[in-house]
């Protein structure tokens, strides 16, 4: 919580320009709003920048912000550099997520999957999932998300600060994107 507060303290001028920028380039709302669930199933609600126009058929809390849907070149630049992903630190605030955590799951793990027993790590910003799947975020199959589930399991049991440290530094320095 100490190091969203800072983040968001010391990044706020940017998040301003985003959000301008965001108005400037498209109408709508800045934010998008995606119901997630976390290791356990549990539905909780991320924030990020919105980088799609407003479909009016759309309901403002379910827009979709993926890539092959961005609408200008700004939003463009915000999804590559995974700026759009900056008010999930509101997320870490409210204490649903961690800076470094498990994978955050776009649909709940349900039927078919093992039980997944990681109650004890929040879903992270970053995750040991996110640096060794080129995807990012799980797709659809169940390769992919027995991938994901294999290195939450992996994360759970060798959870340790030098870990989490790794895991930030190779998002950092890494010159994939992470969104």
């Amino acid at each position: 919580m100490i190091v969203a507060s800072a983040s968001l303290l010391l990044l706020s001028p940017l998040i301003l320009l985003i959000s301008l920028g965001i108005k400037i380039n498209s109408s709508g709302p800045i934010l998008c709003r995606h119901k997630r669930y976390n290791s356990n199933s549990m539905e909780f609600e991320i924030l990020e920048f919105r980088t799609t126009l407003l479909d009016k058929r759309e309901k403002m809390s379910n827009l979709r912000c993926h890539k092959m849907q961005c609408a200008t070149d700004f939003s463009q630049i915000l999804y590559r550099s995974g700026l759009n992903k900056l008010p999930l630190l509101i997320n870490v605030l409210r204490g649903e997520m961690s800076i470094v955590g498990s994978h955050i799951f776009a649909d709940a793990p349900g039927k078919g999957f093992p039980p997944l027993n990681l109650h004890k790590v929040r879903p992270g910003l970053v995750s040991w999932a996110h640096i060794n799947d080129d995807q990012g975020e799980i797709a659809d199959g169940a390769t992919s998300i027995y991938r994901c589930i294999k290195c939450d399991r992996y994360y759970v049991d060798n959870w340790s600060f030098f870990l989490d440290v790794k895991i930030l530094l190779h998002t950092v320095f890494s010159k994939k994107t992470y969104s």
